[in-house]
């Protein structure tokens, strides 16, 4: 039980660093026009370019003039045929001036990405009336709705859980352990099967209503509107088109069929195994809807990705299956028989349970070397300092689960074979079954809000780039190659309203920490390229981690700025 118990505790640690549905974003490479260009005359389209293939309709790439009116017409589309670019055609004969465009696309994962800058045509125009964050403000779908959709993926994943983990227990521990009861089980399979469905069915309600409403609020996030908004069969279409969309649509298929066998197949021992084959769908559908099955090496990751979902959902539904079907059926024995029913699950799901966290450890060991190779990323980060909170609840599961295995198990065994009623053992077993599930419930809720976070390895896979804001700049920082030792570090700064090459700075400074090995602030010493555009030409990152780079840019003698900028150092 001790070995069991340890394994449990290292097998959840290790899941925890990767968990299921937190994936890298697309980052954008490049726009044509280029960022803060003038260019002589009017370009066919706006075209932005990602380092991945990237999704989006609904107005996912738009242009506006100075005065915030949109100047594109026509859906976005892929130039070229080409996955990583998406563009926007601009209507014919546009004037000379300023203007602003935007993205707000999906990326392969299914979370959404947006920026934009500002481009002039002929020559530089008055400043527009928006920035870019402005116009971006008003295409945002809401807190509300962001909220929704982490309730929506809650209720997939313990769909999911209740579901495999039902099933599995039915198959592998409660009917095994039924047939070595004897004769006169009738009545107990009987009990078990009516609760048992009623839980499945549950599932495959939860299942459908998460799957619909994931649909519909991935919809509403790309179009930047609230979740009854998007409640339109245009919008739902298209949803439908993408990677995400399409593989949730299946999903919700897949949902239908298996409540529609449950009670034409359910009874039947030899055609039970019939309703694991929409199962298998659904525990592919996380990884076919993120970056398990895009990002490289995919002949791993997807593969893991599946082994641990299905793991943690036979663990989970198994433990929920025991607590609220299980006692429906053995109330039909006497006393005796009763007590080695319920041992022989226990048994039974112990076993299971072990192979469960063995595969876990397994898949968490590599999940956490693709995702969280540092281990300093997990106090540095939000994503790692995320993770240490769901595993300090975890803490509190695997206290409930060692009690039952060194107290509540041997107690029922030992009641089992002396013939007697569980009594009070069997009363305390639940009560911590109970407490187990339901703080498993809250570990679930917080690994579905924490989807959206992108673990600190995504920032590490190569060049690190990102767009933020610097006073009255807008700041484009690039990191080549983001690894450890010699790293060349440009700078450029554009202005917030027009976009032309920021030239007002007196002086920009830049230091470089690594707060996880208690290093720095190192000065890097940045040298003018060009109007708006500083080089660090041999910036020495000397250790893996989570880097912060702090700028601090003084436009006089009395006004400066200041912006800090995590960078993923492989």
């Amino acid at each position: 039980m001790r070995r069991f118990s340890s394994a449990l505790a290292l097998g959840l640690l290790l899941a925890l660093l990767a968990p299921a549905g937190a994936f890298a974003h697309a980052r954008l490479e490049a726009t044509s026009p280029p960022q803060g260009a003038t260019v002589k005359k009017e370009p066919a389209a706006v075209v932005f370019t990602f380092d991945e293939p990237v999704e989006g309709n609904f107005g996912a790439v738009r242009a506006y003039d100075s005065k915030g009116e949109r100047v594109d017409e026509g859906d976005a589309f892929h130039p070229g045929g080409e996955g990583q670019k998406l563009g926007v055609h601009l209507e014919p004969g546009l004037p000379d001036g300023s203007y602003t465009a935007t993205y707000r696309v999906v990326s392969a994962d299914g979370h959404i990405v947006a920026g934009g800058y500002v481009f002039s045509i002929g020559k530089a125009g008055r400043a527009p009336t928006e920035n870019v964050a402005e116009l971006l403000g008003g295409q945002g779908s809401g807190p509300v709705t962001e909220a929704a959709f982490g309730i929506a993926r809650g209720l997939e994943y313990l769909a999911i859980a209740l579901a495999v983990g039902g099933l599995a227990f039915l198959l592998i521990v409660f009917t095994p352990a039924l047939a070595a009861l004897g004769e006169g089980t009738g009545e107990v399979e009987r009990r078990f099967l009516q609760r048992g469905r009623w839980l499945l069915w549950a599932a495959a309600g939860l299942g459908l209503l998460g799957a619909a409403a994931s649909i519909v609020l991935e919809g509403a996030e790309a179009a930047g509107v609230s979740g009854f908004s998007a409640l339109k069969w245009t919008i739902v279409e298209a949803t439908l088109e993408t990677r995400f969309g399409t593989v949730w649509g299946w999903a919700f298929v897949a949902w239908a069929l298996f409540a529609l066998a449950l009670p034409l197949l359910l009874g039947r021992r030899r055609a039970r195994l019939v309703l694991a084959l929409p199962l298998a769908f659904l525990v592919l559908a996380p990884g076919l809807a993120g970056h398990a099955s895009t990002q490289s090496p995919v002949g791993l990751n997807f593969p893991v990705n599946v082994v641990h979902v299905a793991a943690m959902a036979i663990w989970l539904g198994g433990l929920a299956t025991l607590l609220l079907a299980l006692p429906a059926a053995t109330r039909a024995l006497e006393p005796a028989a009763r007590s080695r029913l319920l041992a022989a699950n226990l048994g039974r799901f112990s076993q299971l349970a072990l192979i469960a966290v063995a595969a876990i450890l397994l898949t968490g060991v590599v999940q956490a070397y693709v995702y969280v190779r540092h281990p300093g990323d997990l106090l540095s980060t939000g994503y790692g300092r995320a993770v240490l909170a769901k595993f300090l609840l975890l803490l509190v599961v695997i206290g409930f689960a060692a009690y039952n295995r060194r107290r509540s198990v041997p107690e029922l065994r030992r009641i089992a074979a002396a013939g007697e009623t569980p009594g009070r053992a069997g009363l305390m077993l639940r009560r911590a079954l109970r407490a187990e599930l339901a703080v498993l419930l809250v570990v679930l809720g917080v690994t579905a809000a924490l989807a959206s976070y992108a673990p600190p390895i995504s920032a590490q896979g190569g060049p690190f780039s990102t767009m933020t804001t610097l006073g009255p700049a807008q700041l484009e920082l690039s990191v080549d190659p983001a690894q450890v030792g010699e790293n060349q570090v440009h700078v450029y700064l554009f202005d917030s309203k027009t976009g032309a090459q920021y030239t007002k700075g007196k002086e920009l400074k830049i230091t470089a920490t690594l707060p996880a090995k208690e290093i720095g602030p190192l000065q890097l010493e940045p040298e003018p390229a060009g109007p708006g555009h500083y080089v660090v030409p041999a910036a020495l990152l000397n250790a893996p981690g989570s880097w912060r780079l702090d700028f601090i840019l003084r436009v006089s003698a009395f006004e400066q700025f200041e912006k800090s900028v995590e960078v993923g150092i492989g």
